[in-house]
C-alpha cells in the first residue's frame, strides 16, 4: 500500500488451493513459532468483509481493503502471526515475513475434494486452479518473487510440510517457485482418467 509501517514484517503468510491442507500446515506452523493463526475465510465471515457472494464459485467474494486493514491491525505492536486462507497475497508487502504457497498434486486434490463430498464442478474449478499454478501466480503479481516460495504437500503429513516452511524461514533451505504440473505427463494422464471415471 505505500504506507509506512511502525513494525517489521510480523506476517507469515499461508495460501494454495482450496483442499491441500493449508489449515492443518498453519497450525503446526503456528505452534512452532509461537505464532496466532489468523483465518481469513473465518475472519471474513465474522467480521463481515465481503462485498457480495458468488453463486457460481459458491464463495463470498472479499472486501480487500477491509481484509488487509484487519491483517494490518493484527500486526501492529510486533506480533507474529500466520494468517492462512486462499487469498492470503492480499496481506501488505511491507507486513509479509513470506508467503508460502501449498502445492498439492492436482490428481491427489481431485481425490480429496472428490471425499468431501464437494460439487463435481466446484472440484473441477479447485484441481484446475492448481493444475496452473493460480495461488501462485496471485502471489507473484502481488509480492516479489523473494517472499513467495512454494512447498509441495503430496504425500506429506502436515507436520513435515510445517517443518520444510520453518527452514526456509531460518534460511536452511530455499525459497523458491518450483513446481510445474503442467509439465507432468504422469499427473495430467492420470488427472484426466480420473475426471472420466
Amino acid at each position: 500500500m505505500g504506507r509506512a509501517s511502525t513494525t517489521s514484517a510480523r506476517v507469515v503468510a499461508i495460501s494454495g488451493t482450496p483442499g491441500v491442507g493449508k489449515t492443518l500446515v498453519a497450525k503446526h506452523l503456528a505452534e512452532a513459532l509461537g505464532a496466532e493463526v489468523v483465518e481469513l475465510s473465518e475472519v471474513v465471515l465474522r467480521e463481515g468483509l465481503y462485498v457480495g457472494y458468488d453463486e457460481k464459485t459458491l464463495s463470498y467474494v472479499i472486501d480487500e481493503l477491509r481484509v488487509k486493514e484487519y491483517v494490518r491491525s493484527l500486526a501492529m505492536g510486533g506480533r507474529r502471526i500466520v494468517v492462512v486462507g486462499h487469498y492470503s497475497e492480499v496481506v501488505d508487502d511491507d507486513i509479509l515475513e513470506k508467503l508460502f504457497v501449498i502445492r498439492l498434486n492436482p490428481v491427489e486434490l481431485f481425490e480429496r475434494l472428490k471425499k468431501r463430498g464437494w460439487p463435481p464442478a466446484k472440484i473441477l474449478d479447485n484441481v484446475e486452479a492448481e493444475l496452473i499454478g493460480v495461488c501462485t501466480a496471485n502471489a507473484l503479481a502481488e509480492h516479489p518473487q523473494d517472499k513467495v516460495c512454494e512447498v509441495d504437500a503430496s504425500g506429506k503429513p502436515s507436520e513435515e510440510v510445517s517443518r520444510e516452511i520453518i527452514e526456509i524461514l531460518q534460511g536452511v533451505r530455499e525459497c523458491r517457485v518450483f513446481v510445474d504440473w503442467l509439465a507432468r505427463d504422469d499427473v495430467v494422464r492420470r488427472l484426466l482418467t480420473s475426471e472420466r471415471a
